[in-house]
């Protein structure tokens, strides 16, 4: 582990840190890269335990990196709790939805992580480890979020990414958090679906460590 800035990983609804093995090999030379294990929490709840772990863990001031629920949980700590979120990176972040029905999500997500044997089997893992009916009263409650009006609260500078083929959250919706955070940048993957860790790691990567060079020069 790096001696580095701090940066704070903050996985989605069924991931696992094994989803993040390509971001932190790729970070890790230049940084302290730190794990949130939420499993199962719904999203307040989950925010709320994320403020709690950073001044616990003297990490107050961290580049907080969500994907998915975990960019939820980040915006609501970077809300509620400015001083704890140094900066924001936020990976197709839900809270904001064009459905709340929820199986309208399940097949979305099945291609985005099912396109090979070894994520789906990562998936598969996430889902018995949570237990179904735990992980359907957290997707429920998520799909009732709505963080439009936290965003004009959130100070940090934030970097949105989206993949273009995102089927789970369409890439038009970080327009939205875009337009309302007062310090944000979109970008947007191709060839990439809901779930760039495992579907265009390098691409993601790639902007993540343009990002965090960003901080380095102002701070420098």
């Amino acid at each position: 582990m790096s001696g580095g800035e701090p940066v704070v990983l903050v996985h989605g609804l069924t991931a696992s840190t094994d989803w993040w093995r390509s971001t932190i090999a790729a970070l890790e030379p230049d940084h302290e890269i730190r794990i949130v294990r939420l499993p199962g929490s719904r999203y307040l709840e989950a925010a709320v335990s994320l403020g709690e772990w950073l001044e616990r863990e003297s990490l107050m001031g961290a580049t907080i990196v969500g994907h998915s629920m975990g960019g939820t949980v980040a915006l609501f700590t970077a809300a509620e709790k400015p001083e704890a979120v140094g900066r924001l990176a936020l990976v197709a972040p839900a809270g904001v939805f064009g459905t709340r029905r929820r199986r309208s999500y399940v097949i979305p997500i099945a291609r985005s992580v099912g396109r090979s044997p070894k994520r789906l089997a990562l998936a598969a893992r996430d889902v018995l480890r949570i237990g179904p009916r735990r992980l359907w009263h957290v997707a429920s409650d998520l799909l009732g979020a709505d963080v439009a009006p936290i965003l004009r609260n959130v100070r940090a500078s934030t970097l949105v990414v989206w993949g273009a083929d995102d089927r789970v959250l369409p890439p038009t919706l970080g327009t939205v958090f875009c337009e309302e955070i007062p310090d944000c940048r979109l970008v947007v993957l191709e060839r990439c679906g809901h779930v760039p860790m495992l579907e265009a790691p390098d691409a993601l990567n790639e902007e993540l460590l343009r990002f965090l060079e960003e901080r380095s020069n102002e701070n420098g």
